[in-house]
């Protein structure tokens, strides 16, 4: 696959036209004389992730095929699709097909900026996405949970991501490939018919899984990728996990590079970066906490203790 990052890039003045990031935009006005907007997009095909700020702007779009979820952090964002209006404000979500719609997002106060992650994937790709996790698609509603695990873990993965890209350091394109694809799953669950509860993969299948985890931990793995290894959907993994007392299969393979990264400090294999990248460890920022939590000390310390 394809990615690419396109770093912030800030546009100002009455006249401006908003970054292209739908299939077209008809209208786009700043609220404010001075306005400005800054965009940074991160992804090529088939889903593309952008972070936008504002000083607020009034914004009419056609998207005819894709999907589009919208995190705002800070700031109110106001859509209207025909003859019906939704907002959400930080810490909400919007969701919609493709729709013709009007929106226009107000920051939070003058000295702030409104904030928002955006999330765009094209319905053929959402599709089979269904059809592989045997899941039934029920209506795009403007609205969903943002407490709602699913919906939760998506706002995380692509805020994250997308702060990495703005630190210019952004996932390599394996692990990126890897984690757009289990975004795709996620998903693909959120709209998922409620009443159509996956089966469990039983205690064998979280056996093999957690066994081809150790075997390849040190290479991008997928769940998604795994499950159709395992002959099953990631849905239908995630519930034998479950089911068997387990946490959930991103968290047993996290446990296990941890494991694998502890291995090789104590071995001296080599620095701390590279005892991590070695172990399939991407997420450079955050291992040393998740180090500490699990092993109580510090990757440092243990490299600095063996004999």
């Amino acid at each position: 696959m394809r990615n690419r990052t396109v770093r912030t890039s800030w546009i100002s003045g009455v006249d401006a036209f908003a970054p292209q990031l739908f299939h077209r935009t008809d209208r786009f006005r700043f609220l404010e004389p001075e306005g400005r907007i800054g965009i940074t997009r991160l992804g090529g095909t088939p889903m593309v992730l952008a972070r936008v700020r504002s000083t607020g702007h009034d914004i009419t779009l056609d998207e005819p095929e894709r999907l589009t979820l919208l995190f705002p952090w800070a700031g109110r964002i106001t859509c209207s699709v025909g003859d019906s209006m939704t907002h959400a404000d930080g810490g909400g979500v919007l969701a919609f097909g493709p729709n013709r719609r009007r929106t226009v997002v107000t920051r939070p106060g003058p000295a702030a900026l409104y904030r928002a992650d955006v999330l765009t994937m094209p319905l053929a790709g959402l599709d089979e996405t269904l059809r592989t996790e045997d899941l039934a698609v029920r209506r795009i509603a403007p609205r969903h949970d943002p407490s709602a695990g699913a919906v939760a873990r998506i706002r995380s993965r692509v805020g994250l991501m997308l702060t990495g890209a703005e630190a210019a350091q952004p996932l390599p394109a394996a692990a990126l490939e890897a984690t757009l694809a289990d975004l795709a799953v996620d998903l693909a669950c959120v709209l998922a018919q409620p009443d159509r509860p996956a089966a469990s993969a039983g205690a064998r299948r979280v056996r093999q899984a957690i066994a081809l985890m150790r075997a390849a931990h040190a290479e991008p793995i997928s769940i998604a990728a795994l499950a159709q290894e395992l002959g099953c959907s990631s849905r239908s993994l995630q519930t034998a996990f479950r089911e068997a007392g387990h946490p959930t299969p991103q968290e047993v393979l996290a446990a296990i590079r941890l494991d694998a990264a502890r291995t090789r400090l104590l071995s001296g294999d080599s620095d701390v970066t590279g005892c991590a990248l070695d172990s399939g460890i991407t997420h450079l920022g955050r291992f040393a906490q998740a180090y500490r939590q699990r092993f109580g000390e510090r990757p440092k310390d243990t490299l600095g203790a063996r004999s």
